[in-house]
């Protein structure tokens, strides 16, 4: 099952679908783009919630969080 499809059954989890994101948005491909953004309004729909990035303290919870609070 290529990416294409995986998006299309909406396999991938919110964190996967950053990183896919990230790379689509790096090689301009708007195709997988809109199906990110398609699946994660389905996940959300579903009442899937993404991780928080910040704890109960406010404090980033990964070193990419806390990078880009800076």
């Amino acid at each position: 099952m290529n990416r294409i499809e995986k998006l299309k059954k909406d396999v991938y989890s919110f964190e996967e679908l950053n990183t896919l994101e990230k790379n689509a948005t790096k090689l301009n491909d708007n195709e997988t783009l809109d199906l990110i953004t398609i699946s994660r309004a389905s996940k959300t729909a579903k009442g899937e919630k993404p991780k928080s990035l910040v704890d109960e303290d406010g404090k980033p919870l990964t070193r990419r969080a806390r990078r880009e609070k800076n």
